[in-house]
């Protein structure tokens, strides 16, 4: 609380619990997204403890950016999650660019828990199968994926026959994986699946473990995770954390469950984002985001968002009266929101088909994200 008050931005929210000599948690104010991101700039101003800066959505205008300590809490989850050992050969597929932390969080857990790690990155364009022959002969035992590697190889070479070299999967972190552990069981019969969740802003909450039930997490020692009207609320227990986040509203949804394996204790079954936020390739974005990118094209009056349950965004844009509807204009507006938003980019990378701008005749509507589709 006090290095809370300490920043400008959060002086007045902490100032008359800072003077008193104790309260309940319950009692401290909620932490909204927006204040945490004036508190982090707040932060970066003062330059106090070294840091990485990343990007967890926003544009090029207003970048939404999230700060964690140098050892990016790689310790604290290992020490509750532990599924690499020194035996271990990781390839590390999380792409390394574009203010994305995983990556590095990948390289530095397998060095903690003393495994060897090969730092691959995003495996290009190609032969899937030829890559994996590679990881074979220098002995991988385990691979750190994102998402959208994820399900191309899901759909390409591990559909056709199973990797019996593949002893341990790990998945999450800040982009949280979603696929199905039935799909995963029937393509990688041979491997454990361990995953972690988070968001880039609270960083790694929970994880889970080859017992635990679908779905489930177990929080993490350093996060304090309450559920409150189904949405979580965030106090992480480290003076490492800056900006301090006591009662972050992390725009998740979630529900206080129980898990089948033997760890015991209360854990969070994960439901997904509260919109107008949606998960597009295990990133989350705001829908008001994009809405606010094709409406600062002078072709735009209105738009809205749309998201199928294949994975595919539709930008639905209402024109001017004034302007031309054809395929130039919305090929336009596509390539201008792309290329100013700081997440969206990068999820479209592998598979462009999977954003498109339409034009329709009819108002679409205030509410940013279409109810019923996320």
């Amino acid at each position: 609380m006090r290095r809370a008050g300490r920043l400008p931005s959060l002086a007045a929210k902490y100032e008359r619990f800072t003077s008193r000599g104790a309260y309940a948690l319950q009692d401290l104010p909620v932490l909204t997204q927006e204040e945490l991101a004036t508190a982090t700039q707040d932060a970066i101003a003062l330059r106090g403890d070294p840091g990485l800066l990343w990007a967890h959505g926003g544009t090029l205008e207003t970048p939404g950016l999230s700060l964690l300590p140098e050892g990016m809490f790689a310790s604290e989850i290992h020490s509750a999650w532990n599924p690499l050992g020194p035996q271990d050969v990781v390839a590390n597929l999380h792409p390394s660019g574009r203010l994305r932390p995983d990556h590095y969080f990948f390289n530095r857990f397998a060095g903690l828990a003393g495994a060897t790690v090969l730092p691959i990155g995003d495996l290009p364009e190609g032969d899937a199968d030829e890559w994996l022959t590679f990881l074979a002969r220098q002995g991988v035992t385990a691979l750190a994926v994102p998402p959208q590697t994820l399900a191309r190889l899901l759909s390409g070479v591990a559909a056709g026959r199973p990797i019996p070299w593949l002893r341990t999967l790990l998945l999450g972190g800040a982009t949280h994986d979603s696929t199905p552990e039935a799909l995963l069981a029937e393509h990688f019969p041979y491997t454990d699946v361990w995953r972690l969740y988070g968001t880039p802003t609270s960083w790694v909450i929970g994880q889970h473990g080859p017992q635990c039930l679908a779905g489930v997490y177990h929080p993490l020692p350093h996060q304090l995770v309450e559920v409150v009207d189904g949405r979580v609320l965030l106090t992480t227990l480290s003076s490492a954390r800056t900006p301090p986040l006591i009662r972050y509203e992390t725009r998740e949804r979630a529900e206080v469950g129980r898990c089948s394996c033997d760890r015991g204790g209360p854990a969070l079954r994960v439901l997904g984002p509260t919109p107008p936020c949606f998960r597009f390739h295990g990133r989350t974005i705001d829908a008001r985001e994009l809405v606010a990118l094709a409406t600062a094209c002078e072709e735009v009056a209105e738009a809205q968002v749309t998201v199928t349950p294949e994975q595919c965004i539709q930008l639905r844009a209402r024109l001017v009266p004034d302007a031309v509807d054809d395929q130039h204009s919305l090929a336009w507006v596509r390539f201008q929101v792309l290329g100013h938003h700081l997440v969206l980019a990068d999820c479209v990378a592998e598979h462009p088909e999977s954003f498109e701008v339409v034009s329709v005749d009819e108002s679409v509507g205030a509410f940013p994200l279409a109810i019923g589709e996320f």
